[in-house]
């Protein structure tokens, strides 16, 4: 039934993905489209909202400083979603192959969101978040046997990692990679062993439509405060996923 499930979930995806092609290529039918297409068509008039500042920023107000030292040891919550938001703004710079990538991102932020609006005080950073919830699911053997936001944002977390070395290949790379290459290869270090035979081949799928690396990098540093940040800000994140690590590690959920 499990397999069943992903089988129809990725045919769901392929057939996403060819629809919103479509689109493309036959304008004048687009009063045919689907609810999906017209979603996707208001986040094309929204790509222009993508700030690279407000990226940088939002994962640096995430980072919690110790009260022991001068060290980070925690996640803001919030913030960290806010940046998960503009990362959500930039994978729409990336083309129509990646509206299924989007709409399960947002789908993941809405949750937390959900969660921390509800429950502010047990989901406001990471930490009070694994324990708040590994506490009250210990009469049920723990967050490993039980859906909650904990899974939820190991998700986000392994996306994360995943956008993080993309980014630094793309951006220190030889320019005789392509794009393509260097996503393939990514996604086979970071997300490919969490993902069944199926996922991994529709990803593939959306990988080769990857824009050149040129472009993908200029969404991203536009500027010269950009250029000068996007160092700082790739450091930044590689902290952010090491508390990350730390939290799930301790409490022995990385595998989820």
């Amino acid at each position: 039934m499990i397999l069943l499930k992903k089988f129809i979930l990725v045919i769901c995806i392929i057939l996403s993905i060819t629809i919103v092609q479509n689109k493309f290529l036959k304008r004048e039918n687009s009063e045919n489209l689907t609810k999906k297409n017209e979603d996707y068509s208001q986040n094309e008039n929204n790509k222009s909202e993508f700030d690279p500042e407000k990226l940088f920023k939002f994962f640096t107000q995430c980072l919690i400083e110790s009260s022991n030292n001068s060290d980070y040891d925690d996640i803001s919550i919030k913030e960290y979603l806010l940046a998960f938001e503009e990362i959500n703004k930039f994978l729409n710079l990336l083309g129509s192959i990646f509206y299924f990538v989007i709409s399960d991102v947002k789908e993941k932020v809405n949750i937390l969101n959900e969660h921390l609006e509800k429950e502010p005080n047990n989901y406001a950073t990471l930490k009070t978040l694994i324990e708040f919830e590994n506490n009250i699911k210990q009469s049920s053997h723990g967050i490993k046997n039980n859906p909650s936001c904990s899974i939820t944002l190991l998700r986000l977390h392994r996306a994360l990692i995943f956008i993080c070395k993309l980014l630094k290949r793309l951006s220190n790379s030889n320019t005789d990679q392509t794009s393509y290459q260097i996503g393939k290869e990514t996604y086979e270090q970071t997300l490919a062993k969490y993902h069944p035979w199926l996922i991994r081949k529709a990803v593939y799928l959306g990988i080769n439509g990857l824009p050149r690396r040129d472009i993908l990098i200029s969404h991203m540093i536009r500027t010269e405060t950009d250029k000068k940040m996007f160092p700082i800000f790739l450091n930044t994140v590689e902290k952010v996923c090491n508390i990350t690590h730390f939290y799930y590690k301790k409490y022995d959920i990385l595998d989820l």
